[in-house]
């Protein structure tokens, strides 16, 4: 019995540690999230500036981006993918963990959809997350994988709340390729305002596809840059980023970078005709509990 008491009190005792953790680094986030719109507020917007004159580094990705985001906005209403992904939340570095997506585009008359089936690690395998941007509140409905689903049942949480964002750097709002391009564009149009920046575009093979890669580094530490490096790989043939990738500058003089994200998307397939079912938790090909 004493055996029993004992075990429960640790474990209750390391899910109290890891909810304080996970307090700390979202606090942190949330810091950075509103540093980094502050700084993106005072970039203008991309009509307003001439990339032509090709006066900084920036401005041929720029112009690649802006293309990119066109070509998403216009002509790619919805896709499916295996999201496969890493994030640094405070100072430690997750677990890398792999998603099957199923996003629908912000379009006229079509609201952001998002359908996320968690496949790795283990700990979150099975776990099913929803969200149609302003329905149901502006509320995610999700349910935990394993003998969790039948304990906990269906959730509805804020879909930027504590528990909607538990483990994540980032809320469920920020997933997909169009999102991806915006905030390139968001970053390259902050760090345009300055110099001490390096942009190299190679070819190289990513995420299955041939793609472009556009490195940008920012080689010191300013308070106006965001990122030490960031890499993204644009798809040549279907002009989509497959790949985001940044890293902090080093913790040690001479260190190796620190990567902050990355985000790869593979097995896209594109304009597959989603429809409001499979945004839907009670679509039957889904595993929700009972409401």
């Amino acid at each position: 019995m004493w055996i029993s008491l004992i075990g429960v009190g640790l474990g209750m005792g390391w899910i109290a540690n890891e909810l304080r953790l996970e307090q700390n680094r979202q606090e942190e986030i949330t810091s950075d999230r509103e540093q980094r719109r502050q700084r993106l507020n005072q970039s203008g917007k991309m009509d307003e500036v001439d990339l032509t004159a090709n006066v900084h580094p920036l401005d041929r990705v720029l112009l690649l981006a802006r293309k990119s985001l066109h070509h998403i906005n216009e002509d790619i209403k919805d896709y499916t993918a295996i999201l496969q992904r890493q994030e640094r939340i405070g100072d430690v570095l997750l677990p890398p963990s792999k998603l099957a997506v199923k996003v629908r585009n912000v379009r006229p008359q079509q609201p952001l959809s998002i359908y996320i089936l968690f496949q790795e690690p283990a700990n979150v395998k099975g776990r099913e997350v929803i969200w149609v941007q302003g329905k149901d509140d502006n509320k995610i409905t999700a349910h935990e994988g394993g003998i969790l689903k039948s304990i906990v049942g269906r959730i509805h949480q804020p879909y930027d709340g504590f528990l909607a964002m538990f483990g994540s750097r980032y809320s469920i709002a920020e997933t997909g390729i169009q999102r991806m391009m915006e905030t390139l564009i968001e970053y390259g149009l902050n760090d345009r305002n300055y110099d001490e920046c390096q942009v190299q575009i190679t070819d190289v093979q990513s995420a299955g596809v041939s793609c472009q890669r556009i490195r940008i580094v920012h080689p010191k530490v300013r308070d106006h840059f965001m990122f030490h490096i960031a890499e993204v790989d644009l798809d040549v043939e279907r002009n989509i980023p497959v790949r985001i990738a940044t890293w902090l500058w080093p913790a040690e003089e001479n260190g190796a970078p620190l990567l902050a994200e990355e985000y790869v998307y593979s097995n896209i397939k594109l304009n597959v005709g989603l429809r409001d079912a499979d945004f839907d938790p009670d679509n039957e090909e889904y595993d929700y509990p009972e409401p």
